[in-house]
């Protein structure tokens, strides 16, 4: 009989007592705390902002190559310092922030082709400029030092006649003329892309020797060949915009008898 209350009593001890009920309840509790907390998390804008500007950065490399450097590399350091800042805010509130392949990537991608591109175009800087040709730009022929008696500035003056090398791009005023010996190069893109008649210190006339010749396309060309000064009023090839329409293009003061042309 006392065996049988014993039992009984324990049973209801049993069924009555919620200390196992609770205990699998904290457990619950805190693993769905947990779970929300992770499910919660917002991705971290500097982190995502750091992973685009890598990829367009990428996609400018891929596109421009070595020539469009100074364009994309200050778009690769941006985003390798919203990586690294990124990184900085999601360790330091990872309850709140995640994202950190994301920003890992975007610093990777940056570094990575940042440095790939200062290699190429440094390279091709050193290399590009045929042995006993002066390497010049349209920042040489521009008018600063000219006078009103002579628009052609003393550092312009002293490339006359002599071997140059210079980089720049087709106007557009000879699209649609099929292969071409002799355009305008500007050193404008927005001149490039859409035309336009150019100031005459910042056109140079080139006549391409026999057997060279190109279409028109939108790269950037490096040309090396003897220059020469002529400030008499003429018509240059093309026209201010395609080659079908409207005004005549007018000349500059510079031509450049091509040796060569990449």
């Amino acid at each position: 009989m006392d065996f049988l209350l014993t039992v009984k009593l324990m049973a209801e001890d049993s069924l009555f007592n919620d200390d196992g009920l609770d205990q699998d309840s904290q457990l619950f509790s805190s693993n769905s705390g947990e779970m929300d907390v992770s499910q919660y998390r917002s991705y971290s804008s500097w982190a995502v902002g750091s992973l685009v500007l890598s990829l367009f950065g990428l996609a400018l490399f891929v596109l421009l190559g070595s020539d469009g450097f100074l364009l994309y590399a200050p778009i690769q350091i941006v985003g390798l310092l919203l990586g690294m800042l990124g990184l900085f805010k999601i360790r330091r509130n990872n309850f709140e922030l995640t994202g950190e392949k994301l920003a890992k990537a975007g610093i990777s991608l940056s570094s990575v082709f940042f440095l790939v591109g200062g290699t190429w175009a440094a390279l091709i800087y050193m290399t590009e400029v045929p042995e006993g040709y002066n390497r010049i730009s349209f920042y040489t022929l521009d008018s600063e030092g000219a006078t009103v008696g002579s628009p052609i500035s003393q550092e312009a003056a002293k490339y006359h006649e002599k071997p140059v090398f210079i980089k720049g791009y087709v106007h557009p005023g000879v699209n649609g003329l099929g292969n071409i010996t002799r355009f305008v190069l500007v050193g404008d893109l927005s001149v490039c892309c859409f035309g336009g008649q150019p100031k005459p210190w910042d056109m140079v006339e080139v006549n391409l020797k026999p057997g060279d010749e190109l279409t028109y396309d939108m790269k950037r060309h490096r040309i090396w060949g003897t220059m020469s000064i002529d400030v008499t009023p003429r018509l240059a090839v093309g026209s201010t915009k395609e080659a079908t329409g409207d005004k005549q293009m007018q000349g500059g003061y510079y031509r450049l008898e091509a040796d060569g042309i990449q």
